[in-house]
């Protein structure tokens, strides 16, 4: 069971989330597809963590994204502080471990009043010759507090002078961080060879006031947006996430209990996966007999075997031979060439099958399909060639039209220019140029035009001579 301590709003002050354990997985968060959700919180991630039920035990795992969840401490618990760990001094600084040294393995598994955040996590770095040491920086801080009253570095050697080092707001310290938030006597780090590096609230009259929070992923587990280990989860532990606090209860079961509830799960998969209770045995075979036969359709894919294209000759052949074996054709006519098959293909060739003669033909399914493309692709080139001779002819014919009535006119305009005398001669040399600045007109229509000019300039002369005399 969880229970909500601290929240936002007071409808969920005192909620009690009640999980029976009677699922392997059970999620929270704001998305609607979660086993129980918080809604109208969009610093909640879509699942912001969910309790795994596994051999008796349960565990929690993170899968926050912005906004992580983390473990309060309180009097009694102790948390393990491995490399890459991030601890969050009193929701204003969280400062990351980069560094922890141990002189041996820690051997302490998690209990309920030790928690470790990554159990699986045997990599500890074991230096023998020098005294274990750790190395604190911080990797952010709140706007509400002045950067320049925390130290850019924690530095705690267990060199045996000193078991525990204090840490707080406090001159009296051992580790000072001067911020508004962090109590005067916040928590202790300590370090001991069965348990490694802790941190811890324990030995004090009253715990902080904002709080001392690890948090369940390291440093390079949110690098890598990934969910955090499985931690196991013990009674009276305190989960955080954004501005919630849920306090775990958990209720011991009877061996009998345990049972009935292992029962019950068994018996709903069973209904589950087996529609409701059926014969095992139906199912298993219900595959096998509800095989689907394969169908076939007038289009034909291009990679067909044989045995297919035998069933649909005439649509397999459409719809691969190109009529490129022909001369080039316009745009227009390619873009008929490439309609062509399509509507082709669409009609039904079922009819095929039942045409007389074809059963008695003494020929392979191959045979007959080479038979049927070599007949498409006749058929297509001689329906291509028509429609290419067609245009053509059409094409001609409308130049023609073009050219005739250009060459008519450009033969008129000589004549009709020529006059006699001198100042016909004159204006026949103004018409050559004329005459050959229109476009349509040939190179024999422009000599022309030009011996005809001349020769009414010399027939003019003569004229003129016997008129003097």
């Amino acid at each position: 069971m969880l229970k909500f301590e601290s929240v936002d709003t007071e409808e969920l002050k005192n909620v009690e989330i009640v999980f029976e354990g009677d699922r392997a997985i059970f999620k929270i968060g704001e998305g609607e597809a979660n086993h129980y959700q918080i809604p109208n919180d969009k610093k909640l991630w879509e699942t912001q963590f969910m309790i795994i039920s596994l051999g008796g035990q349960y565990y929690i795992r993170d899968l926050g994204f912005v906004h992580t969840s983390r473990i309060k401490l309180d009097k009694r618990s102790e948390v393990q502080i491995q490399k890459g760990s991030i601890v969050d001094l009193g929701k204003v600084v969280h400062y990351h471990f980069d560094k922890a040294t141990h002189h041996a393995v820690p051997t302490t598994e998690p209990s309920e009043n030790f928690y470790t955040m990554r159990p699986e996590d045997k990599n500890f770095v074991v230096d023998t010759e020098d005294f274990p040491h750790l190395r604190a920086r911080p990797t952010w801080v709140s706007a509400d507090e002045n950067v320049d009253n925390i130290q850019n570095e924690i530095n705690v050697y267990a060199d045996g002078t000193k078991l525990i080092n204090s840490v707080g707001r406090s001159m009296k310290r051992d580790i000072q961080i001067k911020l508004k938030a962090v109590s005067a006597d916040h928590c202790s780090i300590a370090y001991t060879q069965e348990k490694g590096w802790t941190i811890t609230e324990r030995g004090k009259d009253r715990l902080s006031s904002n709080g001392t929070f690890i948090f369940m992923k390291s440093m390079q587990q949110m690098n890598d947006h990934i969910p955090s280990d499985m931690i196991p989860l013990h009674d009276d532990m305190i989960i955080s996430f954004v501005n919630y606090e849920l306090r775990v209860r958990l209720h011991q079961k009877t061996k009998d209990e345990i049972n009935e509830q292992y029962a019950g799960m068994e018996e709903y998969f069973a209904n589950k996966y087996q529609g409701g209770g059926a014969d095992p045995n139906a199912v298993a075979e219900r595959p096998s007999e509800e095989v689907a036969q394969p169908t076939y359709t007038a289009e034909v894919q291009p990679n067909a075997t044989p045995a297919a294209a035998a069933e649909e000759p005439q649509p397999a052949a459409e719809a691969q031979e190109p009529a490129a074996a022909e001369s080039q054709p316009a745009a227009a006519e390619e873009k008929k060439e490439e309609d062509a098959p399509k509507e082709e293909a669409a009609k039904p060739e079922a009819a095929t099958a039942g045409e007389p003669g074809l059963e008695g033909l003494d020929a392979s399914p191959e045979e007959l399909a080479g038979a049927a493309t070599k007949i498409g692709a006749v058929y297509r080139g001689r329906k291509a060639r028509a429609e290419v001779a067609e245009k053509r002819a059409t094409l001609d014919s409308v130049a023609a039209a073009d050219v005739t009535p250009a060459a008519d006119a450009s033969g008129a305009e000589p004549e009709a220019g020529a006059q006699p005398g001198a100042e016909g001669a004159d204006a026949a040399q103004a018409e050559p140029p004329r005459a050959s600045a229109e476009e349509g007109a040939g190179a024999p229509e422009e000599a022309k035009a030009e011996e005809k000019p001349a020769d009414a300039g010399a027939e003019a002369k003569p004229a003129e001579e016997v008129k003097q005399e």
